[in-house]
């Protein structure tokens, strides 16, 4: 028997809380709002990862150059080190320089003053200067010549105490010594005023 289904075009009406396939939903404002949080944290941390990078860019720029300065400053350094060195030994050098000369000064001063109040026929085979003191020791043509040696120096103003010594001939003439005292230049006037040696040390003939 053939049964024909009158009521083929009526769909059958679905019953409360059956589902009867997918849905999607948008969820509207929510989902807008959802993706404005998403946006704005992407963007925050962008902008975050982008300020560390910067201020680590920073950061490797700033140590770097503190290397470099610490370079300079080593070679700074080292060069005023070398200075000092150099102008430690520089002044230890005119130090030197200037304590001989000190050194020099009396002795050189001396043998001038000497040489000057030499006479002629008159020369100096040894001088020995022990601080002020002065021993003298020559050979003189004559006994004359030998007192005006004496004379010469005792009138000077830069010697004072002038002893003569032993005076006696030889086959140059005569042999002679004496002793003496060095004023210095400051005291050439004190010196020159001190009273003259007794006559009785002058040389008056042989001996």
């Amino acid at each position: 028997m053939i049964k024909i289904n009158l009521v083929a075009g009526k769909r059958p009406t679905p019953k409360a809380g059956v589902s009867t396939g997918p849905k999607l939903e948008l969820g509207g404002s929510r989902n807008l709002l959802f993706m404005g949080l998403l946006l704005v944290g992407v963007a925050v941390a962008g902008g975050w990862w982008w300020s560390l990078s910067s201020a680590r860019a920073a950061l490797q720029e700033r140590h770097a150059e503190a290397d470099r300065e610490l370079e300079r400053l080593v070679e700074v350094r080292a060069k005023a080190d070398d200075y000092k060195k150099k102008k430690d030994t520089l002044v230890r050098k005119i130090d030197l320089i200037t304590s001989l000369k000190k050194k020099q000064e009396g002795p050189v001063h001396i043998l001038d003053q000497i040489s000057r109040n030499l006479p002629d026929f008159v020369w100096l085979d040894s001088m020995a200067v022990n601080n002020s003191q002065i021993n003298v020791a020559g050979k003189a043509t004559s006994y004359n010549a030998v007192t005006n040696f004496y004379n010469n120096l005792a009138e000077s103003g830069h010697f004072s105490t002038v002893t003569l010594g032993r005076v006696f001939a030889v086959k140059e003439g005569v042999s002679y010594s004496l002793t003496c005292a060095f004023a210095g230049i400051g005291g050439a006037q004190a010196a020159a005023e001190k009273p003259a040696a007794p006559a009785a040390s002058k040389p008056t003939g042989k001996s």
